[in-house]
């Protein structure tokens, strides 16, 4: 196995050019790493614009409406989140298809699923004032799945702002996929990921983690990105999130991620699900 280039922070961090097979062995062991620099301060600059723009016509936008007291709580009440962020920042679109990341996604999860879907792209915002959140692990968002050798689903977030201490930097449990659900986190078990704008945190659904606190006067910025297996159902609903229209115009793996695809389960001495008319649901954008 290469040599990992590592850097000095709490979390494991790469640097390019990226070792992939150190990485994959670093996330599945211990549960994320951070990327560095994995995308351009011009990238992150004229993504935060295209942002900018969005909510500043709408300024109601991303607040959350759940339906559900504690879920909003646990969203954030002064935290903005906007989901179908493909119609509302079209070039979002290569960075939630981006070759590595989606590669790194298939690799992760090819032990479990013969394909891969967006689970969620979320545009997350803390504000300022807003307490730490609970600490979770997203595979929570479907009750009964086990915790085993191999994750369900893996998270890629991208830091549009520095993620300082102060701000509220996400909070890491390393090996924590391999606990009993019922632990209580020990404060010396749980790392930060400080990044700068563009690096990534990449890391397990499985883990324990968690936002942290927003202490500063200003919002902490950030794209989580959610790959699950096909087979599941997905957090955000891409097909109604995303108008057909925009799906048209996206390269083919992309639309199989946002759900244009049946996924085959015959590897594993299943079926076929997700079928429109007992057939593949792509012919819908033909």
């Amino acid at each position: 196995m290469s040599e990992m280039p590592v850097v000095d922070t709490e979390l494991r961090c790469f640097e390019r050019p990226f070792t992939w097979e150190s990485i994959d062995a670093v996330v599945h062991e211990e549960g994320g790493v951070i990327l560095k620099n994995f995308f351009s301060s011009d990238e992150v600059a004229s993504f935060n614009r295209d942002v900018d723009e969005y909510l500043i016509a709408d300024e109601d936008a991303g607040k959350p409406r759940s339906g559900s007291t504690a879920y909003d709580k646990f969203l954030g009440h002064k935290t903005v989140r906007l989901q179908g962020l493909i119609e509302k920042v079209p070039n979002v679109a290569e960075w939630i298809g981006h070759p590595e990341l989606c590669d790194w996604a298939g690799r992760t999860l090819k032990p479990v699923a013969t394909s891969t879907l967006l689970n969620a792209a979320e545009l997350i915002q803390i504000g300022p004032g807003e307490p730490k959140q609970y600490l979770h692990r997203d595979s929570d968002s479907w009750p009964m799945a086990p915790l085993g050798e191999h994750p369900l689903i893996v998270n890629a977030v991208v830091a549009l702002d520095p993620f300082t201490l102060a701000n509220g930097a996400t909070h890491v449990a390393p090996g924590s996929w391999r606990w009993d659900r019922k632990r209580k986190v020990q404060p010396a078990e749980m790392l930060r990921a400080v990044m700068e704008p563009g690096d990534v945190l990449v890391f397990r659904g499985d883990i324990v983690h968690g936002g942290g606190a927003n202490t500063t006067d200003v919002p902490r910025r950030a794209l989580s990105i959610s790959y699950c297996v096909g087979w599941l159902r997905t957090v955000e609903n891409s097909i109604l999130n995303i108008s057909r229209e925009r799906i048209k115009m996206l390269p083919k793996h992309l639309q199989q991620l946002l759900g244009y695809a049946a996924y085959d389960g015959s590897r594993d001495n299943g079926g076929l699900i997700g079928l429109y008319e007992n057939g593949d649901p792509s012919i819908l954008l033909e």
